[in-house]
């Protein structure tokens, strides 16, 4: 029997964009639904706990959080594509609590995602592409501070460059950064060239590997391979996988070209880290319950 962990809040379902917004409203429920009509996995879902503010400022400056609790009294967009109200605000807290939650599971040895996170737009003093505070550079500084870990590693499937992520570690020595994503000039945000690496202390911790449209499951996956060899050669601590399927063929935020199968196959190059948090990211596409239940069919093989 696969054995899973899942962190997961009702109170995620507050991050709500809008109406006009293309991310799924009806994605977790379908998800949970395809759980229970399966018999292979055995799953446990765990209350997603509400982040604090202090939580959040480890990540994201005391002027940036004035802004968003601003604009969220005042229904005011950060970014023209990710408007903010009070609601959002809560939700956001809550895949905080989450991701945070996630991977001290992960620690613990366990099987763990977190059904929403990934926040990956949102930089230091910035939020954007749909994404508010940025989860998981939160959820990492926070092990940091009380000691649980030292060193980690990102790795960012999704089919846009995990740019806020990028920008809060570029110059961090102790948190590898790797994002394989379609080529920035043919995508937003615009940037994760491959010759941005790093700077200061940081220089060589941040890899960018990036794929022309159109690219399909076998030289996709040979991009992931070359960023599993290099996360696997720093060792640390812990690895936080984002897991964006944007990357699906019929995504309509994306021009990769991946089937629901490869999925299946990226969980398989997964299911031998030690200490790996899988948050389920971005994706647009009708088949997001299909391509997470493949990737955990390979992960947890």
């Amino acid at each position: 029997m696969k054995e899973l962990d899942l962190v997961y809040s009702d109170n995620y379902l507050k991050y709500d964009l809008g109406a006009d917004n293309p991310i799924s409203r009806t994605k977790t429920g379908e998800f949970f639904q395809k759980l229970k009509n399966q018999s292979e996995i055995k799953y446990r879902i765990h209350e997603a706990p509400k982040a604090t503010d202090q939580d959040i400022l480890l990540a994201h400056t005391p002027g940036y959080l004035s802004e968003v609790k601003w604009s969220a009294r005042n229904r005011i967009e950060l970014d023209p594509d990710t408007p903010v109200d009070e609601n959002t605000l809560e939700g956001s807290y809550y895949i905080i609590g989450g991701t945070i939650s996630c991977l001290n599971m992960a620690l613990d040895g366990k099987k763990v995602v977190n059904v929403i996170g990934g926040m990956h737009h949102s930089g230091s003093s910035k939020g954007a592409g749909f994404c508010v505070f940025n989860d998981h550079a939160i959820a990492i500084k926070k092990l940091q501070s009380e000691g649980k870990i030292k060193s980690a590693t990102v790795i960012d499937v999704d089919v846009h460059a995990g740019n806020g992520t990028q920008e809060i570690f570029y110059r961090d020595p102790n948190v590898l950064t790797i994002s394989i994503h379609q080529d920035p000039r043919t995508q937003y945000p615009g940037t994760g060239f491959e010759w941005e690496t790093g700077s200061e202390a940081g220089v060589g911790m941040n890899v960018n590997i990036t794929l022309p449209p159109g690219t399909t499951e076998e030289k996709y996956l040979e991009a992931l391979d070359k960023g599993i060899t290099r996360a696997k050669k720093q060792s640390s601590d812990i690895t936080v996988l984002v897991l964006g399927v944007d990357t699906y063929k019929e995504d309509g935020l994306g021009n990769l070209r991946l089937e629901v199968e490869s999925f299946k196959k990226m969980g398989e190059r997964f299911k031998d880290f030690k200490n790996l948090a899988v948050l389920f990211g971005g994706g647009y596409s009708r088949k997001i319950p299909d391509l997470w239940m493949s990737f955990l069919n390979g992960y947890l093989e």
